[in-house]
């Protein structure tokens, strides 16, 4: 099963990851910034598990990739999702916490939260990267995850070259075990 596109298929760049992807009716998420199409595979691949993937260590990190990947436009849920998902990346990625923690450090971040702690970040150009479309299309379970794992890091990787610093204050001031904001 592959999310291949048709040749005489209508073509639409995703605007979270710049994957083209035949043009879809499908719904996307109101706060993401994906295509309905890109959307659709990240759901029938992440959370249907079609098609299927070998378990691997990083995968818990694929909704953080993914948001991270689809920070959509400024406001409030947006701004707010994707600095969430890139703490849960730094904490795992950086500070070496095991990836079963990514929902704790979520949480943490959202602790008596109020609109205004985190702030827009420019996200980087994503295009011509790795990105879901990519890893569904892999030719076996255990080539995907493979693909997978390398997207995860590849999406922090693009992010923290432009805004490690600030991810790592919100981390020291949010996410810290005895920090209240």
């Amino acid at each position: 099963m592959g999310f291949n596109a048709v040749a005489d298929a209508a073509l639409e760049a995703c605007p979270g990851c710049g994957a083209l992807l035949p043009v879809s009716p499908a719904p996307s998420h109101r706060y993401i910034g994906a295509s309905g199409a890109c959307w659709d595979i990240y759901t029938s691949l992440h959370l249907g598990g079609e098609p299927p993937m070998q378990p691997g260590p990083l995968l818990e990190l694929m909704v953080d990739a993914y948001a991270a990947q689809h920070p959509g436009v400024p406001g409030p849920q947006a701004i707010q999702s994707v600095a969430v998902h890139l703490l849960a990346l730094h904490g795992v990625l950086e500070k070496g916490l095991p990836p079963a923690q990514a929902l704790w450090v979520r949480q943490r971040a959202l602790r008596g939260a109020r609109h205004d702690r985190f702030v827009w970040l420019d996200p980087p150009d994503f295009s011509g990267g790795p990105n879901v479309a990519a890893i569904a299309n892999a030719p076996d379970p255990a080539s995907r995850t493979a693909l997978a794992e390398r997207w995860i890091h590849s999406v922090w990787s693009a992010w923290a070259a432009q805004h490690e610093a600030a991810v790592a204050h919100w981390y020291e001031a949010f996410v810290l075990p005895e920090r209240l904001a």
